[in-house]
C-alpha cells in the first residue's frame, strides 16, 4: 500500500473511531449496561467492552497514519488547514472526555468511602480503558495537527 493511501485510510479510521464510539455506546452499550447492573460482568469488563472496537480502530488508524505520513504531507495538498482543524478537534475531544472521566472518577470516589482501601484507585482503574481511548484521540490529533502545521510552514 502506498504511503499516501495508508495515511488517508489512517485519517478516515481516526474519524471513524470517534463516530463509532458514540454509535457503539448508544446502540450496543445498553446490553452491556444491563449485564453490569445484573452483576454478570465487572466494571472493568464493562469498560473494556465499551471501548475495545473504538480502540482497535484508533490504533489501526494511528499505525497507518504513521506508516505513510511523510509522502502524504510532502505531496501537493491543498487542505492542510482542514486537516489541522481536524487534528485540533481530535485533541480537544479526547482531552475534554479524558478530563471529564477523571472528574467523574474523583466525584464517585468522594461519594462513598469503602473500608477496604482507596476508592479513587478503584474507580480510576475501572474506567482506565476510557482513558486509553481518549489518550489515543489526543495523540492522533496531535500527530495530525503537528504534521499539518509543519507542512503549512515548510517551503519544500
Amino acid at each position: 500500500m502506498q504511503g499516501s493511501r495508508a495515511t488517508k485510510l489512517g485519517i478516515i479510521l481516526f474519524v471513524a473511531s470517534v463516530g463509532f464510539t458514540f454509535l457503539w455506546w448508544f446502540l450496543v452499550g445498553h446490553l452491556f449496561l444491563s449485564w453490569y447492573w445484573d452483576n454478570q460482568i465487572s466494571a472493568l469488563v464493562y469498560a473494556i467492552l465499551m471501548v475495545s472496537p473504538s480502540v482497535a480502530l484508533a490504533v489501526a488508524g494511528c499505525g497507518l497514519y504513521v506508516f505513510g505520513r511523510r509522502p502524504f504531507w510532502k505531496s501537493n495538498l491543498r487542505r492542510k488547514g482542514l486537516l489541522a482543524f481536524l487534528g485540533l478537534a481530535l485533541m480537544l475531544l479526547g482531552g475534554f472526555f479524558g478530563a471529564w472521566c477523571w472528574a467523574m472518577g474523583v466525584y464517585r470516589a468522594d461519594l462513598v468511602r469503602p473500608a477496604d482501601g482507596d476508592p479513587l484507585i478503584g474507580y480510576l482503574s475501572s474506567i482506565s480503558p476510557y482513558f486509553v481511548l481518549f489518550a489515543l484521540w489526543v495523540i492522533s490529533g496531535l500527530l495530525m495537527f503537528a504534521d499539518a502545521v509543519d507542512a503549512f510552514f515548510s517551503k519544500t
